[in-house]
Parts: structure tokens; C-alpha cells; sequence
């Protein structure tokens, strides 16, 4: 008897196998790219770091009119500030140059008044006064002086969008350690550390501690 086409003497057909291991193979390779889609995607969700609300947010800090004080940059430079501290006054305009310079180069000023003292209307009173360039915000609870450690104004402090401090200490060295000024300051330190974060070194960056005014203590609610 003459063989049917298509199959062989144990009756295989043949070209139904072929057409059925390639559309298996097909589905295969399209679950095999799926599964490494989804990889991807987590390697690269755990890659990221967490966004500034992860850490700044819980704190409930908010500038002197209540709204929100958010990282709008790569790197969050506080200065803690005490409206009748005359190192912390001196230190604004110096302040207000640094925002200009480096505010468009992705870092966000904050200037945190911490006299848990002081009411909210001298605390804007101030501000205008001194013509703050930046972000005044209310720290009069501490809650971000005590997650940077900060005992003193002005001490400056840089953290990265995700909450890492990469600097403590102070802003230059134009009143010494013993209280004496000079006319200008010899060594920038804070404006050193912002030219290395914005040329890509990632510190942290050792600080020096400042001369000032001792934070005081924080009012129990």
C-alpha cells in the first residue's frame, strides 16, 4: 500500500510535528523574555534610591507661610539659623550668594530657625528683614536638627536627595574658633564641598566645627 503523505511507516506525521515543536519553542522564548522583563525591573527598582519624601516628608518640616519643605535638587544644604545670633545673621548674605550659585546646579537651601522661643510672626519678621534667598523653614520642634545633630547656629549640613549627610560643619572660617571676625573669610568650606558634589565626588566630606551659637533646648509639647 502506497505511504500517505505527510507520515511515515509508525504513522508520525511529520509535518505536524515540526509546525508543533517551532510553535512551542516560540512560546518558550516569549515566556523566557517575559521572565527577564521582570528582572530587570526589579534590579532596577532596588537599584533606585528612595526619593527625598522617604525621609524628609515624616518630618513634617514646613517653610514659614506651612507649606512643605521638599528636595527639589540632588543634595538638601540646611543651615540652622537663630534670629538673634549675630554669627548666624553675619553668615545670611553669604547664604543668599551660595543659593544663587549653586541652587541651579540641583541644590536645594534651607535655612531651619530652631529658637523653639520664638513665635512665627517675629521668625518671618526676620527673614524678611535679612532678605533670606532661600527656603525658611520651621525647626522650632528640632526634628530636622536632631536628625542632622546640629548643637549650633549657623552649622551647616548637606544630605543627598535620599538622606545620606555627606557634610557637617561650617559654612567658612571668617570667625574663628575664639569669636574673633575677619574682614573675609580664608577658607570657603562649604562652598568647597558644593563645587566637589557638583563636579561628581560624592564624599562625605569632613567638616570643621564652626563658632556660633549653642541650639537651645527644644520646648516639650
Amino acid at each position: 500500500m502506497a505511504e500517505a503523505p505527510g507520515t511515515d511507516t509508525g504513522g508520525v506525521i511529520r509535518g505536524r510535528k515540526s509546525r508543533g515543536e517551532g510553535g512551542a519553542g516560540a512560546r518558550r522564548g516569549r515566556r523566557a523574555a517575559f521572565l527577564a522583563g521582570l528582572l530587570l525591573l526589579a534590579l532596577a527598582a532596588r537599584a533606585a534610591p528612595p526619593s527625598a519624601a522617604a525621609w524628609l516628608a515624616p518630618l513634617g518640616l514646613r517653610d514659614l507661610k506651612g507649606a512643605p519643605v521638599e528636595c527639589r535638587g540632588r543634595w538638601l544644604v540646611v543651615v540652622f539659623l537663630g534670629q538673634d545670633c549675630p554669627v548666624s545673621n553675619a553668615s545670611i548674605p553669604v547664604l543668599n550668594h551660595l543659593a544663587a550659585e549653586f541652587g541651579p546646579q540641583g541644590f536645594t537651601f534651607v535655612g531651619a530657625y530652631v529658637d523653639p522661643t520664638a513665635d512665627l510672626a517675629a521668625l518671618r519678621s526676620h527673614a524678611a528683614d535679612y532678605s533670606l534667598a532661600f527656603i525658611a523653614a520651621d525647626d522650632r520642634p528640632h526634628r530636622l536638627a536632631r536628625l542632622a545633630g546640629a548643637t549650633y547656629t549657623p552649622e551647616a549640613v548637606v544630605f543627598t536627595a535620599a538622606g545620606a549627610r555627606v557634610y557637617d560643619g561650617r559654612i567658612d572660617d571668617r570667625v574663628g574658633s575664639l569669636g574673633a571676625s575677619r574682614p573675609a573669610a580664608t577658607h570657603q568650606d562649604l562652598r568647597d564641598v558644593l563645587l566637589a558634589l557638583a563636579a561628581g565626588r560624592p564624599g562625605p566630606f569632613k567638616g570643621v566645627t564652626g563658632y556660633g551659637c549653642a541650639i537651645p533646648e527644644a520646648v516639650a509639647p
